[in-house]
C-alpha cells in the first residue's frame, strides 16, 4: 500500500491487504481501491473495512469506524404494531429470492450531502455485491405486502459475521419487519448480533447501539471464524 496523498492519509489498496484495523484514520476514511474484487471486499470486510462510495474518479473509498454500531439479534425493537404486522397474512418474507430487485431499491436512497449528489450505490456496487451474492457472500432480505416486494436489505455474511449494506422501505415498516425478520432467522443460526456499520437514528430506535471499535473488532474475528 502507498499514501495518495501526503496531506490526507489516504491508502491505496493496491493488492488485497488492509492495514491495521486499530490503525486511527482520520474521519474513518481508510483508503481507497480502483476495484470491488470478490477477494477484496472479503478481506476487507473480514477486518471490519467497508467501501461507502464511489468517488468522481470511480475510486472506491473504505471506511474503518472508531465507533461501530451493532444491534444484538435478540434485542430488536418489537412494539406491538410490528408484531401484528409481522403475524398479519398479508406480509411474507423471504432470503435470497430478490437480491437484485433489492440492492436496485437500495440504489434509490440519496447519499449523505458530502458524498456528492445521486445514490451512494453506483452500478459498480451493484456489480460487485451481486457478484458476491453469486458467491455466496451477499444475502438479501425481501418483504412483500400482499405479495408485492415493499422492502428488504442486504449486506454480506462470512461465518457468523453478517454487515448490513442497505435497506429500503416503499410502504411503512417494511424495512422494520424485514429486519425483525432476518433477526430472528440469525437467532436460529446462533448469530448473535450484526453490523449496522455507522449510526443511524432509525437503527438506534430498532435497539442498536454504538461500541468502539477495539470492542468491536475481536467480536468480528471470532464471527468471521463461525465462532
Amino acid at each position: 500500500m502507498i499514501k495518495v496523498d501526503n496531506l490526507y492519509p489516504l491508502y491505496f489498496f493496491d493488492n488485497y491487504n488492509f492495514p491495521n484495523p486499530y490503525e486511527k484514520f482520520q474521519d474513518g476514511l481508510a483508503g481507497a481501491s480502483n476495484d470491488l474484487d470478490p477477494q477484496r471486499l472479503l478481506n476487507g470486510y473480514s477486518k471490519g473495512f467497508f467501501p461507502w462510495y464511489q468517488s468522481e474518479n470511480g475510486m472506491f473509498h473504505w471506511y474503518q469506524l472508531d465507533e461501530r454500531m451493532i444491534l444484538y439479534t435478540d434485542k430488536v425493537t418489537r412494539t406491538k404494531n410490528l408484531n401484528k404486522k409481522l403475524r398479519s397474512k398479508n406480509w411474507e418474507f423471504s432470503i435470497n429470492q430478490k437480491f437484485e430487485d433489492v440492492i436496485k431499491n437500495c440504489a434509490s436512497i440519496k447519499r449523505p450531502a458530502h458524498m456528492g449528489d445521486g445514490t451512494w450505490i453506483s452500478e459498480d456496487f451493484i456489480k460487485a455485491y451481486t457478484n458476491l451474492h453469486k458467491l455466496g457472500f451477499a444475502l438479501s432480505v425481501e418483504a412483500y405486502y400482499k405479495g408485492e416486494l415493499v422492502g428488504g436489505l442486504y449486506g454480506v455474511g462470512i461465518g457468523k459475521y453478517f454487515s448490513g449494506e442497505s435497506m429500503f422501505a416503499l410502504k411503512s415498516d417494511a424495512s422494520k419487519l424485514a429486519l425483525i425478520y432476518f433477526c430472528e432467522r440469525c437467532q436460529e443460526n446462533d448469530i448473535t448480533w450484526i453490523d449496522c456499520q455507522s449510526g443511524s437514528e432509525h437503527l438506534l430506535r430498532m435497539g442498536a447501539e454504538m461500541i468502539p471499535k477495539e470492542q468491536f473488532i475481536p467480536m468480528l474475528e471470532k464471527a468471521v471464524k463461525g465462532n
